[in-house]
């Protein structure tokens, strides 16, 4: 466990934790998604969080996967990856911040900001340039709150799921100098 503050806690995230992170994320992600697909988000969910995948992304020696623990109960996930540049946009010696979910009943309550400041240590201990993340357009709350913690948009596409709606598909990729 590492401690973040009195009440938040991140808890690495095992292969035999599989179970608890599909459902944690079918209640986490459909809440903030599901109207973005077709099928409310099934086919990403078993996409990003099956088990196979689960055991691919852990056994990456820059991955870092980490469950959100605010006042003793499982409310989110945060995942970081580094060393981590997009292939769409060349930005070098950086930290790509890959997962960051809260359960919708912890919003407003300062825990992405400090998983936030936490990453950032993290990329300054480990001396990267930059972190960057990728955003959907049309979550523009989520993108003001990247921008309000230093992040730019530097390049947009088209993410092509044909299970996505199609006014829903354009994503921001964005980044902080740290």
């Amino acid at each position: 466990m590492i401690s973040i503050s009195t009440d938040l806690t991140l808890k690495p995230i095992k292969i035999e934790d599989h179970p608890i992170l599909f459902t944690l994320m079918q209640k986490v992600y459909k809440t903030a998604y599901q109207d973005f697909w077709t099928d409310k988000g099934e086919w990403y969910l078993d996409l990003s969080y099956n088990e196979g995948n689960l055991k691919k992304e852990l056994a990456r020696d820059r991955s870092n996967y980490f469950f959100v623990v605010f006042e003793e109960k499982l409310v989110g996930i945060l995942k970081y990856d580094f060393p981590f540049s997009p292939r769409e946009v060349e930005i070098p010696n950086a930290m790509k911040l890959h997962r960051l979910y809260l359960d919708q009943s912890v919003h407003g309550k300062g825990i992405a900001i400090d998983l936030m400041l936490y990453i950032e240590a993290i990329a300054k201990k480990n001396s990267l340039d930059f972190i960057w993340l990728e955003t959907m357009a049309e979550k523009p709350q989520a993108k003001r709150f990247y921008e309000k913690m230093g992040y730019e948009r530097v390049f947009t596409y088209e993410l092509d799921f044909e299970r996505l709606h199609p006014e829903v598909t354009e994503i921001h990729i964005m980044k902080k100098k740290i």
